[in-house]
This record gives C-alpha cells, sequence and structure tokens, in this order.
C-alpha cells in the first residue's frame, strides 16, 4: 500500500507540470475544431491525463537502484496463463467449499494484486466507452495494448535504463488489466445515464464557438504574431551574414512583410489571415472587405494602443532631458500616462468582454466574426 501511495502522490505532484505543456495544444486544437473551450469536456480529459499518469506511476514506481537490479536472478517473465490461480492455491489455505477461508485469502498479496491488476484499468474503459465513445471491440483493442505497453515498460526495464526488468512480465497481467478494461466498458452505462454525451458535449461547444472570445482572438493573433516574427528574424540572420546594407534591407523587408502578412494575405484568402483561418475566423463588413479596411483596422489599433502611448513617453523623456521639466515632473508624467494607459487598455479590454466595437474598428468599419457553423459542417 505504501508503494501505491507513493505512486498517486508523485502523479499529483507532477501533473501541473504535464498539464501546463500539455494546455497550449489542447486550447488550440479545441479552437480549431469547436471554435471555444469546453468546462466540461476540459475536466473530463485532464482528469482522463492525470488518471494515465497514476496507472502508468502504479506501474513503474517505485524505482530501485541500478546495482540492486543488475544483480537479480529472478525470473523476467511469466508466459504461463492464469498461474495466479495455482500460486493462490499453492500459498493459501483456500477452499471453495470452506467460506472460512475467503477473507483470510483475500489477504494474500497473490489475490490482491491481482485484484488490483483488474481495477486498474477499469477507468481506461470507461472513458474509451463513455468519452470517445468506442465499441465494445475498439475498447478491448485499446485496453490489451495500454496494457501491453506496460508489460513491455516492465520487461525493457524501463526502456532499457536498467540493466534487465526489475519487474515481471506476466501474462496474466495482460488477462487481467485487459478484463478490467472490458469492465469498464460495461460501467460506462453510469455515466452515459446520467453525464452529457459526446455530441451533446460537441454542440455545446459549436453554440458557443460561434462567438469570438478573447482567448481565442489572442491565440490567433499569437501565432500571426510568431508566423510573422519567425520569418522576419529568419530573414534578418540571412541579411546580417552576407549582406554589408543589411539594416536597410531588413528595414524595407520589414515594411513589405508587415504590409503583405498582415493586410495583402488577408484580402487574398478573402479577410482571413493564416491563423485566423485556422481559427475559423474572418474580418466582416457591412459594407466590403478591402485592403484598406484591413490596412486601416491595424494601423488605428496600433497607433491608439502602442504609438500614442510610446511618443508620449518618449516625449516626456526628450523634456526631462532638455531640462524643460523638472525631475519631480518627470516621475508624475510617467505615473499619470501610466494609468491613462492602463484605464485605456482596460477600457479595450471591457468592450471585448461585451463584445462592443473598438474605436479603430468603428474607423475601419471591420470586426472579426466567427464561421465555425459553417467550416464545422464541413468537416
Amino acid at each position: 500500500m505504501t508503494s501505491f501511495s507513493y505512486a498517486i502522490k508523485t502523479a499529483i505532484l507532477l501533473f501541473p507540470i504535464v498539464a501546463l505543456l500539455f494546455t497550449i495544444p489542447y486550447i488550440i486544437y479545441q479552437y480549431h475544431k469547436y471554435g471555444a473551450v469546453s468546462s466540461y469536456r476540459s475536466i473530463i480529459v485532464y482528469s482522463f491525463l492525470l488518471y494515465l499518469m497514476v496507472a502508468y506511476f502504479l506501474v513503474i514506481l517505485p524505482l530501485p537502484d541500478i546495482e540492486t537490479v543488475s544483480m537479480m536472478k529472478t525470473p523476467s517473465y511469466n508466459l504461463i496463463p492464469f498461474h495466479f490461480i495455482s500460486e493462490i492455491f499453492s500459498l493459501s489455505t483456500f477452499s471453495v467449499s470452506d467460506f472460512a477461508t475467503y477473507f483470510p485469502t483475500l489477504k494474500n498479496p497473490v489475490v490482491y494484486e491481482a485484484i488490483f491488476n483488474v481495477f486498474l484499468t477499469v477507468p481506461f474503459g470507461v472513458y474509451l466507452h463513455y468519452y470517445f465513445e468506442f465499441d465494445f471491440k475498439k475498447t478491448l483493442f485499446y485496453s490489451f495494448c495500454l496494457t501491453l505497453f506496460f508489460e513491455l515498460t516492465q520487461l525493457s526495464g524501463l526502456y532499457f535504463i536498467y540493466p534487465r526488468g526489475y519487474r515481471v512480465f506476466d501474462v496474466d497481467d495482460l488477462i487481467l488489466n485487459t478484463l478490467g478494461g472490458v469492465i469498464g466498458y460495461l460501467l460506462a452505462f453510469i455515466p452515459l445515464k446520467f453525464l452529457p454525451t459526446r455530441k451533446e458535449i460537441d454542440q455545446s461547444s459549436l453554440v458557443k464557438g460561434q462567438k469570438v472570445s478573447i482567448l481565442r482572438r489572442a491565440f490567433s493573433f499569437g501565432i500571426d504574431m510568431g508566423i510573422f516574427l519567425f520569418v522576419f528574424f529568419s530573414v534578418l540572420y540571412f541579411t546580417h551574414q552576407f549582406l554589408t546594407s543589411w539594416k536597410i534591407v531588413s528595414l524595407c523587408f520589414l515594411v513589405f512583410w508587415t504590409v503583405f502578412y498582415f493586410v495583402v494575405l488577408p484580402t487574398c484568402l478573402k479577410g482571413r489571415t493564416v491563423a485566423m483561418k485556422f481559427f475559423h475566423l474572418e474580418f466582416f463588413s457591412s459594407k466590403k472587405v478591402t485592403w484598406y479596411r484591413i490596412f486601416a483596422y491595424y494601423f488605428w489599433g496600433v497607433f491608439f494602443y502602442v504609438c500614442i502611448p510610446v511618443l508620449l513617453l518618449f516625449g516626456g523623456f526628450y523634456f526631462y532631458q532638455s531640462k524643460m521639466i523638472t525631475e519631480n515632473i518627470w516621475e508624475y508624467y510617467q505615473i499619470v500616462l501610466a494609468a491613462l494607459t492602463l484605464m485605456v487598455y482596460l477600457i479595450a479590454l471591457l468592450k471585448r468582454i461585451f463584445d462592443m466595437p473598438l474605436l479603430s474598428e468603428k474607423i475601419a468599419h471591420l470586426k472579426i466574426v466567427s464561421t465555425i457553423e459553417m467550416t464545422s459542417e464541413e468537416s
């Protein structure tokens, strides 16, 4: 029991790290497929991830010393099916006709290890049937594959880190773990009866995906900026290595690449950047989506939320360096400027939350809308 609790504690402690690495790809996939991240789906997926971690650590932990493993002389595998049954009879006083031997036999390590191997994969079968909607044959197959993965992990000495397997590759474990997956499949009628189905979760996500959330917009813009900066810095590195006038060339390319990626390309892609197309977003106008509207959208957005604060900051710094204002005034000026800038960004955030157009959107007569309903039906 101590090894069980140690494995579970280890999985729980490492889960936040694994979940953090898993979160960004998960969110990107959800926004791509549904246009929204369902909280209910997230609970199911993350609990499934935690279960897999717990099951894996129960199989491999605790880790012994390499020297201890190298001196092991015990068999590394058992290929005799149902060998545990003969062990139960040989290592206990169990008798089918004597009920008094039933309870003491349950305390036998061979018995509770067999029960543990069955229960280990019961949740796996429940998840496969309930959420992934696998039929009986698929559940049986994937339960066997998971069990085989566990057993090969043990047989290989944790992928050949150890000189030999420190636990036994047991065909009985294959049988019992697979049986646990099948039992989980049969028990899945309980969540199917009381919880929403996968189709209902998908439909709810698609309904939410018809609106453009702040996080979805942020991921779209972040990926666009990632592509934009990757290409720009690649060209910058190339020009710096092979051209003497690399500064002028890089500046010209920056202007060209900015206009091309954020204006020309969306115009050619029917009002979508590369990331917007991936996330099922597009520019929409009550009149017509044109290149100059897209240009105005980005220009005024950058001007209001980036250029003005930066110009005011550098302007105040210029007056301070020129001794036109005192140090006390310069300090108050920075505080006031930071407060005003924060207030402007807060107003913009509140407008996004309440789906109100920003000033740049009003000037350009343009906004970003979702196309998830149409694209989901196509897929």
